[in-house]
């Protein structure tokens, strides 16, 4: 089959426009706002830079085997001091427990909103209560897999990162030229890069792909990993190059929310940076983002399409029910016993948009 990827984005912002500006309901930003928000506690990217040095790179002029060596002496002497205290166990004890705490509540919390937001666009509606119910066991596995995944992620960051000092000190400290050393920075600056971006999109493809599968056939985050890598396989491709349509989409969007901000004296800008209230702001932006993957992955199948077509579209085969059959919404097909006549009447649903 061919992909689309022009399709994907029309249908998204169709879509977009449809369940937030016809008409336009300010109580359904923020109950949808809020389910989106749920599902972005544990998500975003950082990012950070470093200075440049001289032509000379005088950083390496200094670097001897004494500066090596009264920098590690006076590190390893301030964290024997700090513990030589037996509350500074506690305390570093108590900090890294909150910290993991918060951690997992809030991977808790956004592992079941990735459902709820979902299912309310897929649906063209606005609850919290019962989608918040009827995912728990979607939900519940997502989480799971994630700790799983962030532990083994940590422990591998962790072990290059111990390799790359075990290697980086003991040259540097015998100051060699740059020309010996450029090599493995090369090499090492290489191993990160593939390493950053295979996490990058081992990430994109949980949220956007395995989610939609999971909430598709309600299976569990290992049974969806299958079903998308077996097609993946088939089209690498397509799901490369959308990821990096969808990741230049979205670079856009956020600059023109950034420059409505500055045209707003930067009040917009202030509003956005506060939990939830942000969200609800950008809401189109992220309602239109996850539409697009929905749809990019409906072109597969109808064991990949979460979605009613829209009226130019041609029919979907009757055989495949939508989302998850645990839940009745009016003008939504979400079980075999309501494929037909539509339950909803004239009352809104997809099959409006």
């Amino acid at each position: 089959m061919q992909t689309s990827y022009s399709q994907p984005l029309d249908h998204a912002w169709r879509r977009m426009k449809t369940l937030l500006f016809h008409p336009f309901d300010l109580g359904r930003w923020f109950v949808l706002g809020f389910t989106a928000w749920l599902a972005q506690l544990s998500g975003g990217y950082s990012g950070g830079g470093s200075g440049g040095g001289s032509g000379k790179f005088q950083f390496f002029e200094q670097w001897d085997e004494a500066f090596f060596q009264d920098s590690y002496n006076g590190a390893w002497e301030s964290v024997q001091g700090f513990f030589e205290y037996p509350w500074a166990f506690m305390l570093a004890g108590m900090i890294l427990m909150g910290i993991l705490l918060i951690w997992l509540v809030v991977l808790w919390l956004s592992s079941r909103g990735h459902f709820m937001f979902l299912d309310n666009l897929v649906h063209s509606r606005t609850e919290v209560k019962t989608p918040w119910s009827a995912f728990r066991s979607q939900g519940d596995s997502l989480f799971l897999w994630q700790v799983v995944y962030s532990l083994i992620v940590f422990l591998l960051m962790g072990s290059l990162l111990a390799v790359g000092i075990l290697m980086f000190f003991p040259v540097l400290a015998l100051e060699p030229p740059l020309a010996a050393t450029l090599p493995l920075v090369i090499l090492a600056g290489t191993v990160g890069f593939i390493l950053v971006v295979a996490l990058v999109y081992i990430e994109f493809f949980l949220t956007h792909f395995v989610v939609p599968i999971m909430y598709r056939h309600g299976i569990s985050t290992t049974e969806a990993w299958k079903r998308f890598l077996s097609l993946f396989r088939e089209h690498p491709g397509s799901f490369v190059l959308f990821g990096l349509l969808y990741f230049g989409v979205m670079l856009v969007g956020w600059i023109l929310f950034f420059v409505g901000g500055l045209v707003t004296c930067c009040i917009g800008l202030i509003l956005m940076a506060i939990p939830y209230i942000g969200t609800v702001i950008t809401l189109p932006l992220h309602t239109f983002a996850r539409f697009l993957s929905v749809e990019f992955l409906g072109q597969f199948g109808n064991d990949f399409r979460l979605l009613q077509p829209l009226p130019n579209e041609l029919p979907v085969e009757p055989d495949h029910p939508y989302g998850s059959d645990k839940i009745q919404g009016d003008g939504t097909v979400v079980g075999p016993q309501d494929v037909g006549q539509d339950p909803g009447g004239n009352q809104s649903g997809p099959e409006n948009l």
